[in-house]
């Protein structure tokens, strides 16, 4: 892949973001969280490196959305996602949520035209793996109906004792659903145990893009995975905040910032 720029997995909700401060170093309350992240937020964006040369597009949660930062990222040639589904249930599915709301959102009157969606289901076991994929397709299918290009995404956890077995099952299901989707999509993976067990899926035309989740791995490890598969790039979320902190100056945050941006792009 000769396009070397990555997605910014920016989308935390109001569950994980309290996670996303803590490691930032910055106080919060309830009340004021989702103001304080979209602070470090703007912070990144507005750093030098996070630009349309190492960055593609960004994955955004709704209240992002609603304080702006589409605009910020289109004044930077970046595009953007937002993530739509609202968690998952046990049995790794996602759970209801009002998608045709989301979507309208997506499309009408937030200013510059947002890309795409994305949605992510947590696979723990083989079983797992077809109905995850059958519910993402079904709804892939009305996000393409939208004009949007919906980011797939059944995360496999790092730390699953048969993550191998289950990155078999899902490779072996998503040719399946992939046959036979009309629309355009992008995968978006657990990097697998196994280096190019997902390459054979880059060649399939209605694929525009697969791309690796960090997980939870270190940026260092993520990118050591990465590296290890061809014509795949990167949506990281911890592994592109990694280090950085609320007490560093502006020149240290971007410092950081660009060491982690340079790594995944290498």
């Amino acid at each position: 892949m000769s396009d070397r720029r990555f997605i910014a997995a920016m989308d935390h909700s109001g569950g994980s973001t309290g996670g996303v401060l803590e490691r930032y170093g910055r106080d919060y309350i309830e009340n004021n969280k989702m103001e304080r992240v979209h602070e470090m937020r703007l912070r990144m964006v507005n750093s030098p490196d996070f630009n349309d040369s190492n960055i593609w597009a960004a994955i955004l949660y709704q209240d992002t959305v609603t304080r702006g930062m589409v605009n910020v990222l289109d004044e930077k040639g970046i595009d953007t996602f937002l993530k739509i589904d609202s968690g998952c249930d046990e049995d790794g599915t996602l759970k209801q949520f009002p998608v045709k709301q989301m979507l309208e959102f997506a499309t009408n009157g937030i200013g510059p035209k947002i890309y795409g969606t994305k949605m992510r289901s947590i696979v723990k076991g083989v079983g797992m793996v077809h109905p995850v994929l059958k519910q993402q397709f079904t709804l892939a299918r009305t996000i393409c109906d939208y004009g949007l290009v919906p980011i797939i995404e059944p995360e496999i956890p790092i730390d699953n004792p048969i993550k191998a077995k289950v990155e078999s099952a899902l490779m072996y299901h998503l040719q399946e659903f992939l046959d036979e989707f009309p629309g355009k999509c992008i995968l978006k993976l657990t990097p697998p145990e196994v280096p190019n067990l997902y390459h054979n899926l880059t060649a399939f035309p209605n694929v525009e893009r697969v791309v690796f989740l960090s997980g939870g791995y270190s940026t260092a490890e993520a990118c050591n995975r990465l590296r290890l598969n061809d014509n795949v790039t990167a949506s990281f979320s911890r592994a592109l905040s990694e280090g950085l902190l609320h007490s560093q100056t502006d020149a240290e945050f971007d410092a950081k910032l660009s060491q982690n941006i340079q790594m995944i792009t290498a």
